[in-house]
């Protein structure tokens, strides 16, 4: 019998918190007998998704899709289904569920999806999230990343039977050891930071959701009150030029910097003191769950999944999105007092280790997977 087959589904230009997930899932599953390929609805094959999907390893097909709704490319994905003995389909984001959830049926194919969170900038954004919201309904299984959006997807009328929460996971990997002073001094070095600074970082897409100009009315609060601290934003995207506007106005450009997008995570938690998150919508971020893996505590907003993670006070501080008091408040107290920071950051170790570990997430997500594959495997079964 030929091996179990899994094919994600994106439409991504650039590897983010879900295409992690998915690239270390594919990796993942080899050792579990299942033969993984990413299909990415896209324009183009020269993106560096495809190359960074390449470089891991992994079997990468572009379909081409040069419109909101392109019938060639729900038609080709159909006929992959069918060559390929209608394997199983796991779809990311709301283009990759329509064109999946489609061109599945068609084969008669098993799909699902994963509720990674929206991010609901504008109104066409908004309009395309109802849309997936509905579509959720008539999918095999719709695997939501918090128990905020299990919620959302059932008030939305996808039937509770079908909704699975499977909260992210992070490799043990991302583990760097910020506490050893040599992997500090270096990681510092190579940032142009001072060993005597504060540094709080911010990583994540530039979007409007994310919040950054509440983070930046933060830091221009809290500074008076300690002149050590730094910030770095770490991320590319469409309020880029509003946030380096903002910067300039609040006269933070001193003490605030933007890194750009980096692949190279791992090797920055180290020069870290403080994660800030100030995100006004969010899934489960996987880079709250790496931080707190190094011993970064967090100052948080309370959405999405991130609540289920941060247990205010003993391995992290969260407050109400939108809260700027609230936000000042908490993050002027962490970076006043190491003690504390040390506290929390050594609980927030903990608390990933304990629940939110990378391994703990492939053996529930083979779990879901074998259940619709067993009809298409006792099928083949009967055929050989």
């Amino acid at each position: 019998m030929s091996p179990m087959k899994l094919i994600h589904t994106l439409s991504a230009s650039d590897v983010f918190g879900p295409e992690k997930t998915v690239i270390n899932e594919c990796l993942a599953l080899r050792d579990e007998g299942w033969d993984c390929q990413i299909v990415n609805f896209w324009d183009s094959g020269e993106i560096p998704l495809a190359a960074k999907v390449r470089a891991a390893g992994i079997p990468y097909l572009c379909i081409a899709s040069r419109s909101k709704f392109d019938v060639s490319a729900i038609r080709a994905f159909a006929g992959l289904l069918r060559e390929n003995d209608r394997p199983l389909v796991h779809s990311h984001g709301y283009k990759a569920d329509l064109y999946s959830l489609v061109a599945a049926r068609l084969a008669r194919a098993p799909v699902i999806t994963t509720v990674h969170g929206w991010t609901s900038e504008n109104a066409k954004v908004r309009l395309y999230e109802k849309l997936q919201a509905f579509l959720w309904r008539f999918f095999d299984r719709v695997v939501c990343v918090s128990e905020s959006y299990r919620i959302l997807a059932e008030r939305a009328g996808t039937p509770a039977g079908k909704l699975v929460v499977v909260h992210n996971g992070i490799k043990a990997t991302y583990l760097a050891n910020p506490l050893a002073p040599q992997r500090r001094e270096h990681a510092r070095t190579a940032l142009g930071l001072a060993s005597n600074e504060i540094v709080v970082a911010c990583i994540g897409r530039l979007g409007i959701e994310k919040g950054h100009r509440q983070l930046l009315e933060a830091a221009a609060r809290v500074l008076p009150g300690c002149p050590d601290a730094r910030f770095l934003i770490i991320g590319e995207g469409a309020e880029r030029a509003a946030i380096e506007a903002r910067i300039a106005e609040l006269g933070l450009t001193e003490t605030v910097r933007l890194l750009g997008h980096r692949d190279d995570l791992p090797a920055i938690y180290p020069a870290l003191d403080v994660l800030a998150i100030t995100s006004l919508r969010e899934g489960l971020p996987n880079v709250l769950l790496e931080a707190m893996l190094n011993g970064i505590p967090a100052v948080a907003t309370a959405v999405g999944g991130i609540p289920e993670v941060i247990s205010h006070d003993h391995d992290g501080l969260v407050v109400p999105a939108g809260d700027v008091e609230a936000y000042v408040s908490a993050l002027a107290t962490l970076l006043a007092d190491a003690n504390l920071r040390y506290r929390l950051g050594a609980q927030a170790r903990v608390t990933v280790r304990a629940g939110f570990l990378f391994e703990r997430r492939l053996e529930r997500m083979c779990t879901i997977y074998q259940g619709l594959a067993a009809p298409a495997v006792q099928a083949e079964r009967d055929r050989s």
